[in-house]
């Protein structure tokens, strides 16, 4: 599917043809200016192993956004969107996810269209873009657009706060005879 690929090539720009799968969890940092505020990124990159199942909300739950990545060579992995959109939605609430349909740098053995691919995105209310870890095409895009969309709604929940909340005034009146 490429969720190490994506995570190594934009916090270290680099990439390997094969890799292990993930046992666990693996972390990993990326240090951000955007819009003049210094960010420092976690990437976590969880395993789809049995054992670590019963982890994952331990992870999702103070996740600030996410990244649901599916293989467009891979219709197996786009099927299961559901379910891994399911343990974020449990387990973060309503945060920021970006789809990422990676590997497009092999386009021609594709097996989603772009269509299936933002048509999900549109009826789960997710952000859509297409990737490749391999050569690094719309990778920077997909977290920088992601940390941008985080910013926007904790600007946006900063700012519900500071507006002044219409009061209301309640009187009672006591009579005694």
């Amino acid at each position: 599917m490429g969720k190490t690929s994506l995570t190594i090539r934009f916090a270290e720009d680099r990439f390997r043809e094969s890799y292990l799968p993930t046992l666990g969890v693996d972390f990993l940092t990326k240090n951000l200016v955007i819009d003049n505020k210094h960010i420092k990124l976690q990437l976590w990159d969880t395993g789809g192993q049995e054992f670590v199942m019963s982890l994952l909300p331990f992870y999702f739950s103070g996740a600030a956004g996410g990244v649901l990545v599916f293989d467009i060579t891979n219709r197996n992995s786009f099927n299961s969107l559901d379910y891994w959109l399911k343990q974020i939605r449990q387990n973060a609430g309503d945060i920021p996810v970006i789809l990422a349909g990676n590997k497009i740098d092999i386009a021609e053995q594709r097996k989603v269209t772009t269509e299936e691919g933002q048509e999900f995105a549109k009826e789960k209310n997710l952000f859509y873009l297409e990737t490749s870890a391999k050569t690094g095409v719309s990778v920077p895009d997909l977290f920088e657009g992601l940390v941008k969309e985080i910013m926007k709604r904790e600007k946006d929940k900063e700012k519900k706060k500071k507006e002044p909340e219409e009061e209301e005034t309640e009187f009672s009146f006591w009579q005694t005879a």
